[in-house]
């Protein structure tokens, strides 16, 4: 599963003068309280205005549905807006359109992986993630077990727990790498002090089975 973030709590951090920083903090409160027919509206008007923060909050519901009817056509045009502009993150969730392929959307492989490396060589970690699950499954590049592994150990490293989970996968069942239950074990562990269930449930298991 690839990943998508959105960055409502960073938006509103940043000071400005301007007409739209108001309604981005009002559409943020407004989402907050669930109200997202609300923030919809406050956010178009900060997008029409040229926000691109904006534009980028309203290409996540309609991305995701949330106080609107799905429309991946528009999430993609405003994810681009932001994309071209130099917002990594919305590099990295067109790129989830792209694979996903839904909505009036054409799959395409080889564009959402270069999405993907356009977001991670920027620095962005869903971008990191995401291109290393589009090695190991061969969408749009050739399947690489080993450059994946490398890129989901990147991310786990920095902090991303499905990074974390996925490389303990890798190791469990020898993809990529030799066996290695021990080290995946060790993953398990940290993706479950993240807050992952299956991994808590995965390294319950291997620790049944006596693996140190």
């Amino acid at each position: 599963m690839v990943s998508v973030q959105i960055l409502f709590l960073v938006l509103v951090m940043a000071f400005s003068v301007s007409l739209y920083a108001d309604l981005l903090k009002e559409g943020l409160a407004a989402y907050n309280s669930s109200n997202y027919s609300k923030a919809i509206y406050l956010w178009d008007e900060a997008c029409n205005d040229g926000d691109l923060n904006a534009c980028y909050n309203l290409a996540y519901m309609y991305a995701t549905g949330k106080g609107v009817h799905y429309n991946e056509k528009k999430a993609a045009k405003l994810y681009t807006l932001g994309c071209d502009s130099g917002d990594l993150q919305a590099c990295s969730n067109l790129g989830t359109l792209y694979e996903n392929g839904t909505g009036g959307i054409k799959r395409d492989y080889y564009k959402s992986s270069r999405l993907y490396a356009k977001a991670y060589n920027g620095g962005n970690l869903d971008g990191c993630f995401n291109l290393a699950v589009t090695y190991y499954k061969g969408r749009g590049v050739n399947r690489d077990y080993k450059i994946a592994g490398e890129l989901y150990q990147e991310a786990c490293d920095k902090g991303h727990i499905r990074g974390c989970y996925n490389l303990a996968q890798m190791y469990r069942n020898g993809k990529g790498f030799y066996e290695d239950k021990s080290k995946a074990k060790a993953l398990y562990a940290k993706a479950c002090k993240m807050g992952s269930g299956d991994a808590c449930s995965k390294y319950a298991r291997l620790d049944d089975e006596g693996v140190r």
